[in-house]
């Protein structure tokens, strides 16, 4: 299925994570140790103790501990968040907090709300750079950043900052 371009905010899948967001993340978490859908292992955009790339497929990979995952955007999103949720339900991540965006009529939005207590909304557009490291326009799309744990607490508090934080409905 070819995606139209214009609900694409970059040529690629791929949107690196700015650094204010990794450094939320890592004020939550206290450190990651997992990205399961890395850019790279030589040059990682998220300073995890483990990457899983596209050769490694993180979709067959275990995801232990504490996981950071921004998810290739686009068709099939959806797998990473049944895989979070596999992974969860079976005691091997302990928490994590995912980059996605508010596209609340799909079916990835409802996977991934069943198990995330917290979501927070920035209060601006999350400027990603693309696989050349250029920041791109900017995306289509409102992100928001979801967390999966039992510390909802500390997510609040790392977040504030960045938008409003919302306890997810049961």
């Amino acid at each position: 299925m070819t995606v139209p371009p214009a609900l694409l905010s970059h040529e690629s899948t791929e949107h690196y994570t700015p650094q204010y967001i990794l450094d939320a993340v890592i004020a939550c978490l206290g450190a990651i140790d997992l990205d399961p859908a890395s850019n790279s292992r030589e040059i990682p955009n998220v300073p995890a103790a483990r990457h899983y790339t596209a050769q490694d497929n993180g979709l067959l990979q275990p995801w232990e501990c504490r996981v950071f995952l921004n998810p290739p955007f686009g068709p099939g999103v959806e797998r990473w968040f049944s895989k979070l949720y596999l992974e969860r339900s079976a005691g091997r991540t302990t928490e994590a907090i995912v980059l996605w965006k508010s596209a609340t009529e799909t079916a990835a939005w409802k996977t991934l709300t069943a198990i995330s207590c917290r979501v927070c909304f920035p209060s601006a557009r999350i400027r990603f750079a693309g696989p050349s490291g250029d920041e791109g326009p900017g995306p289509t799309f409102s992100p928001a950043m979801f967390y999966v744990g039992d510390r909802p607490e500390r997510f609040e508090k790392a977040f504030d900052g960045i938008g409003a934080v919302w306890v997810v409905p049961e």
